[in-house]
């Protein structure tokens, strides 16, 4: 599912009031980013999310596509607040390659 630019533009991360009520802070927080199965749509994500929380607090999965085309890269966050949580959807968000986010 592509999405047109006006359409990312209005992406955001879910509300502060529905992360607050759903999640603990600080604690653990899962994102989700498919693309291709690129280095620059990796390294883009993998920089989001080190911006944001840095290196440190991020442990990083990926899955392929069945036929190796696209990856789901797992980014699972050790968020101290909420404001991290957003800033990780907006990096993400900003990345050309991101096919969908969750």
């Amino acid at each position: 599912m592509l999405r047109g630019m006006a359409e990312r533009e209005q992406s955001v991360a879910p509300s502060r009031e529905l992360l607050l009520a759903n999640h603990a802070f600080p604690g653990e927080y899962i994102v989700k980013a498919f693309g291709p199965k690129t280095e620059s749509f990796r390294a883009a994500v993998h920089a989001g999310a080190f911006a944001v929380v840095g290196r440190q607090r991020v442990t990083i999965a990926e899955r392929s596509s069945r036929h190796g085309r696209r990856v789901c890269i797992t980014l699972t966050l050790m968020a101290e607040t909420v404001d991290e949580v957003i800033g990780v959807y907006r990096q993400m968000y900003s990345v050309p390659e991101l096919l969908m986010i969750l």
